[in-house]
């Protein structure tokens, strides 16, 4: 009886202070500028590079030559803007021109509605 008690007990303590959830994906429209970009919080990025230093320099501030904070889940796309939804790419690969650039391939995998195959 004690050890069910207790496995109650933890299960219950244990899925009251998990913490809060940390979705990548919201259904809002994201705030926007006078002209038309999207508003991005400084204080995540710089939380973010203080838990990721700056890959080329190591610092945890300031510039980061040769590398570019890139949101996983585009903002465009319903992401967030939170830590856990950027990382670092070089600047080569975030700044690519093409129909297959990073962002535009994003924009087409996250952005549009996917045909159901029949």
């Amino acid at each position: 009886m004690k050890i069910a008690i207790l496995l109650i007990l933890s299960f219950i303590s244990g899925y009251t202070y998990a913490g809060p959830l940390d979705e990548t994906r919201c259904c809002i429209t994201p705030a926007r500028t006078e002209s038309g970009e999207i508003l991005r919080r400084a204080d995540v990025l710089r939380a973010f590079q203080k838990i990721h230093p700056c890959p080329s320099t190591g610092l945890k501030t300031g510039a980061c030559p040769g590398w570019q904070r890139d949101h996983v889940l585009p903002l465009a796309c319903g992401g967030f803007d939170i830590v856990s939804n950027i990382q670092w790419l070089p600047v080569s690969i975030k700044t690519a021109a093409g129909t297959y650039a990073k962002d535009r391939f994003e924009r087409k995998i996250y952005c549009e509605p996917m045909e159901l195959v029949k």
